[in-house]
């Protein structure tokens, strides 16, 4: 179970996090939902083709992306943030700032999604005194633009599976009530260390948390299937989300969640 607020997430089946980027540059779907009516006509299509949750960020975290400022990142989310809570479902917030974080709870954000892994003690501070989860993703250093010069690991599922691990320990004394582990897939990490990690996911599952897996559309599917355009992705991207959830993931996070929900759907008949 994942307590979100007054939502309570079963994670007895793989559940769905819709992704809503609220950014001008995101790799797959940058500046589709910049304006606020657009988003959130995009929530609630993605709750009726059955997300279980919502991800929003308002800056980009792809490979080399400039940092976004704090006043622009909060202009951007909270409006669109507020109305998207009223739509039923829990909502996560994407973000590695503890100014745009804080707001984000204090309007009502039922989870923290944190891609720096919670390094920040004031994110830990903050998880901890709203009484929210956080999800603690690991990445090789704290800053995109320079995230992939250290894709160097000696064994780089005992390496993050140690990162994640204490991070997790750190966090649950810091008061933090649950956490969510997300090994990071495509951030500072090359399409070798991302297929290790997927196919001994369940070195990450062992460690007693939920395990989240963001796969949609990333440059590991191009890589493998030879589909240029993210938007293309889709096939791809519902044949590595349903490999993790036989390995244990309990959250996939995804742009296509109708494909995702019925691909769940068969896979739950035949497995679970």
């Amino acid at each position: 179970m994942l307590r979100l607020g007054d939502h309570v997430l079963d994670l007895s089946k793989p559940r769905i996090m819709g992704i809503l980027n609220l950014t001008p540059d995101s790799f797959s779907d940058g500046g589709l939902y910049l304006d606020p009516e657009r988003a959130l006509l995009r929530a609630k299509a993605m709750v009726a083709e059955g997300a279980d949750l919502l991800d929003l960020g308002a800056e980009s975290t792809r490979p080399g992306a400039e940092p976004v400022p704090v006043e622009e990142e909060k202009r951007r989310l909270l409006p669109v943030l507020e109305a998207v809570l009223s739509l039923g479902v829990p909502v996560s917030v994407d973000t590695r700032k503890p100014e745009v974080a804080e707001e984000a709870l204090k309007l009502g954000a039922h989870l923290l999604n944190d891609v720096t892994g919670l390094r920040d003690e004031r994110m830990l501070a903050l998880a901890a005194r709203y009484g929210v989860p956080a999800v603690i993703m690991h990445m090789p250093v704290p800053d995109p633009r320079t995230m992939m010069a250290h894709a160097h690991y000696g064994d780089v599922v005992a390496e993050v599976r140690a990162f994640l691990k204490a991070q997790a320990e750190r966090a649950l004394k810091a008061g933090v009530p649950q956490v969510v582990l997300d090994p990071g897939f495509g951030f500072g990490k090359l399409l070798p260390h991302n297929l290790a990690l997927l196919r001994h996911l369940e070195a990450i599952v062992e460690l007693g948390h939920p395990v989240l897996v963001g796969l949609s559309r990333k440059r590991m599917i191009g890589e493998l299937t030879g589909v240029e355009a993210p938007q293309e992705r889709v096939f791809g991207s519902v044949a590595a989300h349903l490999y993790a959830a036989m390995k244990g993931a309990r959250l996939l996070r995804v742009h296509d969640v109708k494909a995702h929900r019925e691909a769940l759907l068969v896979w739950d008949a035949l497995w679970g």
